[in-house]
């Protein structure tokens, strides 16, 4: 029989299918972007890799601040980052910019603009921790309607590659495996999957 464990999901909204979850290692970045009144300028820059849950943070941001979101900052233009940041000045309204990279690798030739997201607090969201990768690994099983052992899952969590990526696509070929095998997500299929 497989054992699941609970997991301390904080749902954004009541008819989300989304939660974010919060552990050790996001609780800080997490509670940064309550905090948007203190924010340098009120802007702040959320950085982090392919699959990371940026959006998901956004969204969180949004629902908590009613402020501003650029996705894809580094690609949105001198202008409209300018533009942008000079409303959230006038209307005191949190400016949140997000993107894969740090400020330093955007292509920003406005040395106003340089200098005011130099300012900008810099959010960057860090690699998942134990406990993280463990309820991601059973949220995304469970998205697909399926489970894991828990002898397996604790396998994983020591094994699997610490990027949110690798813990989605890890339970996506476990659920695949699983249902071509018609059988449940135990130690045996984990390590074959790992390997």
């Amino acid at each position: 029989m497989t054992q699941q464990i609970a997991l301390p999901l904080y749902e954004l909204r009541p008819d989300s299918e989304t939660s974010l979850i919060i552990t050790a290692s996001n609780a800080a970045l997490v509670t940064a972007l309550t905090q948007a009144a203190d924010w340098p300028g009120r802007c702040a820059i959320l950085v982090g890799p392919p699959r990371s849950g940026k959006s998901l943070l956004a969204r969180y941001f949004v629902m908590q601040s009613s402020g501003l979101v650029i996705e894809d900052a580094d690609g949105a233009g001198e202008e409209t980052l300018f533009n942008a940041w000079n409303r959230a000045q006038e209307t005191r309204q949190a400016l949140l910019l997000i993107s894969r990279f740090a400020p330093g690798d955007w292509d920003i030739t406005l040395a106003d603009l340089r200098s005011r997201l130099g300012a900008a607090l810099l959010l960057e969201i860090p690699p998942p921790d134990d406990a993280l990768i463990g309820q991601l690994i059973q949220k995304h099983l469970a998205d697909r309607g399926t489970a894991i052992d828990i002898g397996a899952l604790a396998y994983v969590i020591r094994r699997v590659d610490r990027s949110h990526a690798a813990i989605e696509r890890f339970a996506r070929d476990a659920n695949a495996m699983a249902l071509a095998e018609n059988g449940p997500i135990n130690l045996a299929r984990v390590k074959r999957i790992l390997e």
